[in-house]
């Protein structure tokens, strides 16, 4: 295992290399990025259906973890570049390695880039028909997830974004650290599963879940002929709550908030706190 020093070392220099890759390389690799973290909240939902009703809240939440930690692991393993972790590029602008421009440009492309990735799998996962299995309790639980997501104030949501991302950078920051395949998977297995069983907030996540939240109250609408107050009985969500799930709830209610968030977490409680600790024992 690399020493504290050597992998904050590690960690500037690898996301700077990965801030200045060719426009295509991070295009593709931030899709790809997105695509994962919802992949791992789609193993997520299935391993957790109806576990909290029939075991506990708390097993649900821990068998959740561990399943989710799959997205960050094939982000990690396959290169990808997730807004999350690359937020700790603004470590090398601060030792005036990489411009302020270019690190903004790189962060703005990331994040555009991780939600097309999240709804292409949103969209391809809803028209599998596989949200529908047990008789439509996933779908419908992305309905309620959603609603929660886009009522959280914008001081909660912004707290959980900081937690949320101190866990998902020390997640980076110890797979980078672990010399073996199988360190790097316990590291983010343990250390993912315990932010997302913790609640926080995770603004790729967040661009899957609520895509499909809206997906499901579209497809339930349908179903229901229009009649909110039968949708509203049928996922056992208040028709006033239903109505806050909309597009601009989304981004201004959950997504601002905690992608700001997640840059506190990352960038300063973890990259320049890092870095700035271990600068006098870096060669």
């Amino acid at each position: 295992m690399l020493t504290p020093a050597e992998t904050a070392q590690a960690v500037s220099g690898g996301l700077d290399h990965k801030a200045k890759m060719p426009i295509l390389s991070v295009v593709f690799l931030s899709i790809m990025a997105g695509g994962s973290i919802a992949l791992g909240d789609i193993f997520w939902a299935h391993s957790t259906v109806g576990v909290a009703k029939t075991a506990s809240p708390g097993i649900a939440n821990f068998l959740g973890g561990i399943a989710f930690s799959v997205g960050l692991m094939m982000v990690v393993f396959f290169g990808g570049h997730l807004f999350t972790s690359s937020v700790m590029s603004g470590v090398s602008t601060m030792e005036k390695k990489l411009p302020v421009a270019k690190m903004a440009s790189y962060w703005v492309f990331v994040w555009i880039f991780n939600f097309i990735g999240a709804i292409i799998v949103a969209y391809m996962y809803y028209k599998s028909n596989l949200p529908l299995k047990y008789d439509g309790e996933i779908l419908k639980h992305f309905v309620g997830m959603g609603v929660g997501k886009v009522n959280l104030g914008f001081e909660a949501a912004f707290i959980r974004g900081i937690f949320c991302n101190v866990f998902v950078c020390m997640a980076v920051w110890t797979a980078i650290a672990a010399k073996d395949t199988a360190g790097k998977i316990l590291g983010i297995m343990f250390i993912v599963g315990a932010f997302v069983a913790s609640g926080y907030e995770h603004c790729v996540a967040n661009m899957f879940i609520i895509t499909e939240a809206l997906f499901a109250k579209a497809h339930y609408l349908a179903e229901v002929g229009g009649d909110i107050e039968a949708l509203s009985h049928l996922v056992h969500v208040p028709v006033e709550k239903l109505a806050t799930l909309n597009i601009e709830n989304f981004f201004i209610k959950n997504l601002l908030p905690v992608t700001l968030g997640n840059i506190v977490g990352g960038l300063f409680f973890v990259g320049i706190v890092g870095f700035m600790a271990n600068k006098p024992d870096m060669k």
